[in-house]
C-alpha cells in the first residue's frame, strides 16, 4: 500500500523521526503539506522527497493512505475526513484514532462527594458510587472508562450509547486524565448569592455543614500531591459555587499558585482576593466564567436576591481578566431579563471590560419570541463592535443553539 505522509513541522524534526517512521507505514510516495507552507519545500524536503498540496497527492496517488505526522492532528484529522475515509487516514504521532466520543470521554472526571461522572452534561452524565483517597477515586475513573471508552468503541451497550454528544470522529486512543472538574457537590461548598434560577441551592445547603466526604481543599490538596497530575496541560475546572466565599478558599489559592495546573473559574466575581488576582495576572486563570444575567442593578438584585451589582462591576475592572478568556454570561429569564434595557446595560458592560458573551436559558426552555428578539439584539451589536458571541452552554436547547450560530453567521 502507497503511504502519503501529511504535515511538515520542521525539517529537523522530520529527520529524527522519519526512520520509524518508514518501520511503522513504508516510505512515502510524497509529502503532503498545506498550501500556504508550498513554497518554503519547492527543492523538495531532506534532498529526497517531493512536497505538494495534499489534493495533488490524492489525484496523483487516489488509492494511498494518509499518515498525519503531527502531535496534535485533531483539526488536520477532521479537515481530511472530507477528502478520505476514516480507514485510510492514521497518525504517526498523535494518540488518535477514529471512534464514536465526545470531548469529555477519556479525558475528564466530575468529581462529587461520594461519586464521580465522565462528564458533567446535565440529565445525560452517568454516575459512579466511589470511595477512598483521591488517588484510589482516579484509579476507579481510570478503570471504569477504560472499559467505558471499549465499549463505546465496540459498539456494546453503555452507559453513554444515548447521549447526543457522541459523534464519529478522531479522539484519543490512551485513557489520560487530563481535566478534572469541581461542581457544587463537595462538602463546604457555598454561595454567597442566591440565584433564583439556581438549582445548587438544596446540594449547598445539604453539604454546607457535612462531615463525611472530601472538601475541594482536600482533593485539590492531595492531587497536588501526584506528580504526574502536576503539568501545564492538567486543567482543574471550579464551578462549585462562589470559590472565593470558601472558607478555605486562602488555602487553596496557596496550592494554585505552586502547581503549574491551568485554571478555568465560575465566579459570580463579588469578592475581591489579592491572591487570585495575582494567579489571574500569571495567566494561569485560562478561562474565567461570570454570569451577569442583567444591565441594570434593579433586574440583577432580583435575579441575585443580593445588592452586589456595583461590586461586582467595580471588580471586573479591578481583575485582570484581560489576561484570560473572559465570559460574560446572559441566562435569559422569562418577563425578567428580556427587556432592551438590561440587554443593552449588559452589552456596555461586555464592551467596556472586554470578553465573550455566552448566551443562555433557564436550564435549557426554549427562548421565547422576546428572548430571540433580545439575542438578536446583542448579535447584531456584537458583529459591529467586533465582540464574539457564543452558543456553547450546557442550558441552550438545541433549537436556540441552531439559531444562535445561524444569527451569528448572518450578521
Amino acid at each position: 500500500m502507497q503511504s502519503i505522509y501529511y504535515g511538515i513541522t520542521s525539517e529537523g524534526n522530520i529527520s529524527r523521526n522519519i526512520g520509524e517512521w518508514i518501520k511503522t507505514a513504508g516510505p512515502p510516495v510524497v509529502f503532503a503539506e498545506k498550501d500556504e507552507n508550498l513554497a518554503l519545500y519547492s527543492n523538495g524536503l531532506l534532498g529526497s522527497y517531493e512536497v505538494v498540496s495534499l489534493d495533488e497527492a490524492l489525484k496523483r496517488y487516489p488509492d494511498a493512505d494518509v499518515w498525519v505526522t503531527y502531535r496534535r492532528a485533531g483539526n488536520s484529522a477532521r479537515a481530511l475526513l472530507n477528502k478520505l475515509p476514516p480507514e485510510r487516514i492514521h497518525f504517526l504521532e498523535a494518540d488518535l484514532e477514529y471512534r464514536k466520543g465526545c470531548g469529555f470521554l477519556g479525558r475528564f472526571i466530575s468529581y462529587r462527594k461520594d461519586t464521580f461522572s465522565p462528564c458533567c452534561v446535565t440529565g445525560e452524565c452517568p454516575v459512579v458510587p466511589a470511595s477512598g483517597t483521591v488517588r484510589e477515586r482516579l484509579s476507579h475513573w481510570q478503570e471504569y472508562t477504560g472499559k467505558l471508552v471499549d465499549d463505546v468503541r465496540m459498539g456494546r451497550a453503555n452507559d453513554c450509547q444515548d447521549c447526543y454528544l457522541l459523534t464519529f470522529g478522531p479522539w484519543q486512543k490512551s485513557i489520560k486524565l487530563r481535566e478534572i472538574n469541581f461542581g457544587s457537590n463537595q462538602p463546604g461548598d457555598i454561595c454567597n448569592f442566591r440565584c433564583t434560577y439556581c438549582f445548587c441551592e438544596r446540594t449547598f445547603e445539604r453539604l454546607k455543614n457535612a462531615t463525611d466526604g472530601l472538601t475541594t481543599y482536600e482533593i485539590l490538596k492531595q492531587i497536588s500531591e501526584i506528580p504526574e497530575y502536576d503539568t501545564n496541560d492538567f486543567i482543574v475546572q471550579l464551578a462549585n459555587g462562589e470559590f472565593c466565599a470558601n472558607k478555605h478558599c486562602d488555602e487553596m489559592l496557596d496550592i494554585l499558585s505552586k502547581t503549574k495546573w491551568k485554571i478555568e473559574l465560575l465566579s459570580n466575581l463579588s469578592i475581591y482576593k489579592e491572591k487570585l488576582a495575582d494567579i489571574m495576572d500569571s495567566g494561569r486563570i485560562t478561562s474565567l466564567l461570570v454570569s451577569l444575567d442583567s444591565g441594570t442593578r434593579e433586574t440583577f438584585k432580583a435575579i441575585k436576591r443580593v445588592d452586589a451589582f456595583d461590586r461586582v462591576v467595580a471588580n471586573l475592572r479591578k481583575y485582570p481578566v484581560s489576561k484570560t478568556k473572559l465570559m460574560l454570561k446572559y441566562i435569559f429569564l422569562d418577563g425578567v431579563n428580556d427587556n432592551e434595557t438590561d440587554v443593552d446595560g449588559f452589552y456596555d458592560l461586555v464592551k467596556e471590560n472586554g470578553g465573550i458573551i455566552s448566551l443562555s436559558s433557564n436550564l435549557s426552555a426554549p427562548f421565547t419570541k422576546k428572548m430571540l428578539d433580545m439575542s438578536l439584539r446583542l448579535i447584531s451589536k456584537a458583529k459591529v463592535d467586533g465582540i464574539e458571541v457564543s452558543s456553547r452552554s450546557s442550558y441552550l436547547s438545541k433549537e436556540d443553539k441552531i439559531f444562535i450560530n445561524e444569527s451569528i453567521a448572518s450578521a
